[in-house]
């Protein structure tokens, strides 16, 4: 069992709802924080075809704009796969490259990312879970009880 979160939810939940609620909380803070999402892994996937590359190749070769990179890199970056150096002649180009824990990293496509993340439950449960997140969702875009 996971541990619960004592600083920001004291009491362990009482209502189906509570429960739901922190469990949703949950599964977005470990989204948000620890996972490599399949932009994450293309990154990596990405340097570790081809070496160090600048910001501005890694943009262009995602298609993405410069802030999205930036984001993506400053995540892979404080999760230790990744480093960025500033060029020596030109201090506004910036190379990103791999870190031993990055290249220690299984070469891994961006779409065997997803795969794995969600394999603990059957293509049955995670179309069931799709559509009940979704109806939540657009029950809440359209002036549903989210707040």
């Amino acid at each position: 069992m996971r541990k619960e979160c004592k600083a920001h939810c004291p009491s362990e939940p009482v209502t189906p709802e509570e429960r739901l609620n922190r469990r949703l909380h949950q599964c977005g803070h470990y989204l948000y924080h620890h996972a490599t999402g399949p932009r994450q892994t293309t990154v990596i996937h990405l340097l570790q075809e081809n070496g160090p590359m600048s910001q501005r190749d890694i943009q262009e070769a995602m298609d993405i704009q410069a802030g999205s990179v930036s984001e993506l890199i400053s995540k892979l970056e404080s999760k230790g796969f990744l480093l960025r150096q500033r060029d020596e002649a030109d201090k506004r180009k910036v190379t990103i490259s791999l870190t031993p824990q990055g290249l220690a990293l299984e070469a891994v496509h961006p779409e065997q990312v997803l795969a794995r993340r969600y394999s603990v439950l059957s293509r049955e449960e995670q179309a069931q879970l799709t559509l009940l997140l979704e109806k939540l969702l657009e029950s809440w875009d359209t002036g549903g009880y989210g707040q």
